[in-house]
């Protein structure tokens, strides 16, 4: 394998046509540079110089050669000169992965504002699994992860961006029948459900809580992996829901469903972002972290 300080060597023989001078503008000995330039034929088991009076000539593969070498070196200053001037300016790429809910909600509609204001950033959104962010994270397909604090990397830095809430939301239609008593469990085991799926964890969560237990049983009226149609369906009147507080606020049906208040919004957890400790020297990277840190009150429950 030809090493890239002896194709400098190379080159700048070539312009100087002179091992003596070449070694003066590389700062190296003269035997340093006759020594890069025999082990380089030695490999290659060609001539690259002869000798045409006080100066030194390419032969005919030594011109290849050079060619070669003029063109690598160029490439490689234009590309260090091109990551240097993306370390330092909003240029270049920033890749953001998500779990769907907190991506649609919020994530999404941030990062384009972003964008807008950024012309020269490339940004991505990825929202799906847990699992699959996290791989891609590890593998560093991602910059950076927002998700629970339970979800988390195990490698990376991370910081707290905020607690995530959970919300009883019932039908108008119940009006009456939850303004005019205590919810308790045991109501709650009767009324109709509208689940995320069969085992809700969110649903779950929520009931233990609040009341410290699960209900023995449930009326499940509909279940939808959707938070969105779970509200839709809730303000149709075929039950009540629980659902994450920032799909709720930013949700079609926000004024046409009703809460609890504050008594029935439970904590679902803390959700952090993860970024790689490396990164912290980009521009294009703080620049992104610091835009959804200080954003993330909008991000409300």
């Amino acid at each position: 394998m030809i090493e890239t300080s002896q194709l400098q060597t190379l080159v700048a023989v070539t312009r100087a046509k002179s091992f003596s001078k070449a070694a003066e503008v590389l700062g190296v000995t003269q035997s340093a540079i006759s020594q890069s330039i025999k082990n380089l034929e030695s490999k290659l088991e060609i001539k690259i110089f002869k000798r045409s009076g006080k100066t030194v000539v390419l032969t005919t593969e030594g011109e290849k050669l050079y060619a070669l070498g003029t063109q690598f070196l160029q490439t490689m200053e234009d590309t260090l000169e091109e990551i240097q001037g993306d370390k330092n300016t909003m240029q270049g790429k920033v890749r953001i992965g998500t779990l769907t809910g907190i991506g649609k909600t919020w994530l999404a509609k941030e990062v384009v504002w972003h964008a807008k204001e950024n012309p020269d950033l490339q940004l991505s959104v990825r929202m799906g699994h847990q699992e699959d962010l996290l791989a891609d994270f590890e593998n560093n397909k991602l910059d950076i992860l927002i998700m629970p604090e339970d979800d988390l990397p195990v490698h990376g830095e991370r910081e707290f961006f905020m607690e995530e809430k959970t919300t009883l939301v019932i039908p108008a239609q119940m009006k009456d029948m939850f303004f005019n008593k205590k919810l308790t469990l045991e109501m709650l085991e009767t009324i109709p459900v509208i689940l995320f799926e069969q085992n809700d964890h969110l649903f779950m969560k929520w009931c233990r809580t609040k009341f410290k237990a699960v209900p023995k049983k449930l009326n499940v009226r509909f279940s939808v992996n959707s938070h969105g149609h779970m509200l839709q369906a809730v303000s149709e009147g075929l039950g009540v829901a629980v659902v994450p507080g920032h799909v709720l606020n930013r949700s079609y049906f926000k004024d046409k469903v009703l809460t609890l208040g504050e008594e029935f919004v439970v904590s679902n957890g803390k959700l952090f972002i993860a970024y790689h400790k490396e990164s912290e020297n980009l521009v294009r990277i703080k620049n992104t972290l610091d835009r959804l840190l200080s954003h993330r009150d909008t991000f409300k429950i």
